[in-house]
């Protein structure tokens, strides 16, 4: 299934609570309360990618300034969607009221602020890549806003996977995100025409149909020629199209990486670790241990020990802001 990698809530304590969100955020966004009673409820799953948020938020505002914007070095953009309530955006040019039913695209290599009086967000974290894909190309579309009868497919579609991500299975990631990219073509109503566009469409297609077989297929032995011979895309082409993200075998491990960390953060999950090892394809638990280590600085026994042993909202919180650390490299 979808892995949620993030889950807060509020809960008696206002100023306590509101410590732990802002240390929560506080590798993406600067974070300021407003008047009124600070609440907070988000809960996060990693799609392929894309990661989705569904956030009800009162009392709290977000910025990027220009020196986080530096530092962090982000390179994706959020869809973010206003189910209901109060929220303001300001991409450039003071705050601004999006009203619920509305999409608003930001790039997060662009400063932006927002506030959230009392509201529910649901936002998709997407790549660079995605939105070339959807749109041809991204100039333009910082603080762009979508109106709400342009916005009804894929609004609806946000709200569905919000509902139903834990229901998604692993294999089926691709093809949603594909649907995403979609509507969301619908939606913004222009599309970039012309060689260069479908170029990128074409690649992106490419990259989405070998990402797909090597999920269904992660537990086998996976070489760049299997992969081509199933997908009909040359060994150079592999190696072209994935050059960024460390060739095909770079996308193979980081891909039995992620299922790996998805199998250790489910408690229903009680399989050996060597039983993980094999369904996820490493070649042995030694070998799984070694490469979850210097990925995430903790064994897999560890990471799972610590998983299973946070009670506090405080020590969850701290779980989903590594978590969703490490999920940013998908993305950015």
């Amino acid at each position: 299934m979808a892995e949620q990698f993030m889950r807060f809530t509020s809960e008696t304590d206002p100023a306590q609570d509101f410590e732990l969100y802002r240390d929560l955020y506080s590798s993406g966004a600067d974070v300021t309360g407003l008047e009124g009673d600070f609440f907070a409820e988000v809960t996060g799953w990693r799609l392929a990618g894309i990661l989705l948020f569904d956030r009800r938020l009162a009392g709290v505002g977000h910025e990027r300034s220009a020196e986080r914007v530096r530092r962090d070095q982000f390179d994706h953009f959020t869809v973010q969607l206003v189910v209901d309530g109060l929220y303001e955006i300001d991409s450039g040019n003071d705050f601004g009221w999006i009203e619920p039913g509305r999409i608003v695209l930001m790039d997060m290599t662009r400063p932006m602020r927002n506030r959230a009086t009392a509201a529910r967000v649901i936002t998709a974290s997407v790549s660079r890549e995605v939105l070339q894909a959807a749109l041809g190309s991204t100039a333009g579309l910082h603080g762009r806003v979508i109106d709400q009868d342009k916005a009804l497919l894929l609004a609806d579609y946000m709200k569905s996977l919000a509902v139903r991500a834990p229901e998604i299975g692993e294999a089926d990631l691709p093809a949603v995100s594909r649907a995403f990219i979609d509507l969301l073509t619908v939606a913004a109503g222009s599309v970039e025409l012309g060689r260069g566009a479908d170029l990128r469409r074409l690649e992106f297609a490419r990259r989405e149909s070998v990402k797909r077989f090597i999920e269904i297929n992660l537990a086998t032995e996976l070489t760049a020629e299997i992969i081509g011979e199933a997908t009909g895309v040359s060994r150079a082409t592999l190696y072209r199209i994935f050059q960024a993200e460390g060739g095909v075998g770079g996308v193979i491990q980081a891909r039995r990486l992620v299922r790996l960390r998805a199998a250790l953060g489910d408690p229903s999950d009680a399989r050996s670790l060597a039983d993980i090892a094999q369904a996820c394809g490493f070649k042995s638990e030694s070998h799984m241990s070694r490469l979850f280590r210097a990925a995430f600085a903790a064994s897999p026994g560890e990471y799972r020990r610590q998983l299973r042993q946070a009670t506090s909202t405080g020590e969850r919180a701290e779980i989903s802001r590594r978590r969703w650390d490490a999920l940013m490299n998908e993305i950015s």
